[in-house]
């Protein structure tokens, strides 16, 4: 075991709890309960366990590659638009259906993020994976309503 092997496991686990967190702000938004006391507990937790191992292991291993660049730039968004998110929905300036609609487009983007992170693609593949991912995971929310209003 190594240094290297930590610093994955623990990267892995910041990914993996990026999914539970969205898991429970997708139960949260669909059944009404507060999800972002939890949120903002775990959230800087996820960050740390994907942002420090990840940045040691580019440094040791990888270097800015393109899937790198992309990984990392899209995790602070899908940060930075869950915190707006989040924020909006507790004041009460965002319904329940367009924090859905961004609920799915960053879970699109996880997943494109978690491809991009297994095939290490360069970096325009990379991004139009995410984009791809963000695009088809949040025009579901589109078929969803229209399914609603039918």
């Amino acid at each position: 075991m190594d240094l290297y092997s930590i610093a994955l496991f623990t990267h892995i686990v910041g990914a993996v709890l990026v999914f539970v967190l969205l898991t429970i702000e997708g139960l949260g938004l669909r059944f009404g309960f507060p999800y972002a006391p939890l949120n903002r507990i775990l959230g800087p937790i996820s960050a740390a366990a994907i942002l420090i191992p990840g940045l040691y292991m580019m440094a040791v291993q990888w270097g800015w590659a393109g899937w790198v660049v992309v990984g990392i730039t899209t995790y602070v968004l899908i940060a930075a638009i869950g915190a707006y998110t989040g924020i909006n929905v507790m004041r009460g300036r965002m319904n329940r259906q367009t924090a859905m609609v961004t609920w799915l487009v960053r879970i699109g983007m996880a997943l494109g993020v978690l491809f991009d992170m297994t095939v290490k693609p360069n970096l325009p593949i990379a991004a139009g994976v995410v984009l791809v991912g963000a695009v088809i995971v949040g025009a579901s929310s589109l078929v969803r309503r229209r399914e609603i209003a039918a």
